[in-house]
């Protein structure tokens, strides 16, 4: 699976407009959570948008404890909406059940779309060409070493080079075996800039120093691939010429029981 496929995959089943509102809003309950004049540090506030993104992504794409049949998306919105603002109730995607689903990797959320799985990894605004794999827990040391899924071997020192490789990973038994083709949903946020990124790849074991990625996707950056500055919780959002997508509203019936 190349990078066209994995874009295409995302585009088609409109994932990519589940991961931008599971990030915006976990942004948002960060940035409303854990302020500086609380004494919150970025150590606490990283762990804490960890936990917040998943349980975005598991609520938009119906996994994990808001598991639902296909069909069933709009049951039980008491739960599936608690502790959500009116603006996240409102305006999350509507995605079919199934389309994602959840595929941890040796206890790293993880979550599976048509054959390939991605993983959540922060980083720092503007530091995500300076990455280092070799520093990352094992489970990501091993996501980063995949080979690229151009190369294919066409001569015997190839294959060669490739045997030495796994027997190589295979001494390393801390590594897990990946088993599927899974890439980097990789998320940085600025707590005094309000700068945010969010961004797709296929990570590179850098042992030699270089780049990090094979290639990058940014979901929601701007044009020159920067980072986006965002309002600060509570202003109007910028307008956007996008098109609009799907939005999961809540059914009249159901609405009045929604606290």
């Amino acid at each position: 699976m190349n990078r066209d496929d994995v874009l295409e995959a995302l585009r088609r089943t409109n994932a990519i407009a589940g991961l931008s509102w599971a990030f915006g809003v976990a942004c948002e309950q960060i940035l409303e959570d854990f302020t500086r004049g609380s004494g919150y540090g970025a150590l606490t506030a990283g762990v804490g948008r960890y936990e917040v993104l998943a349980n975005r992504l598991d609520r938009v794409f119906s996994c994990g404890d808001y598991a639902v049949d296909a069909g069933m998306e709009s049951a039980g919105l008491d739960f599936l909406f608690e502790g959500l603002s009116e603006t996240a109730r409102t305006t999350m995607p509507l995605m079919p059940a199934g389309t994602v689903t959840r595929s941890n990797l040796n206890g790293s959320n993880g979550w599976s779309l048509e054959g390939f799985r991605f993983i959540t990894h922060a980083f720092e605004v503007g530091e995500r060409a300076r990455l280092d794999w070799t520093r990352a827990t094992p489970t990501v040391q091993a996501v980063s070493r995949q080979m690229p899924e151009a190369f294919v071997p066409s001569t015997l020192l190839d294959q060669i080079l490739q045997a030495a490789e796994r027997e190589d990973l295979a001494a390393q038994d801390v590594l897990p075996v990946v088993g599927m083709p899974t890439y980097v949903l990789g998320h940085a946020l600025n707590l005094a800039t309000f700068e945010r990124e969010l961004i797709i790849g296929h990570s590179r074991y850098n042992d030699d120093l270089g780049n990090p990625w094979n290639w990058t996707e940014d979901l929601e950056a701007g044009t020159d691939g920067g980072p986006v500055a965002r309002p600060k919780p509570g202003a109007v959002p910028p307008r956007s010429d996008e098109p609009d997508v799907a939005v999961r509203l809540r059914p009249a019936a159901a609405a009045e029981d929604v606290k």
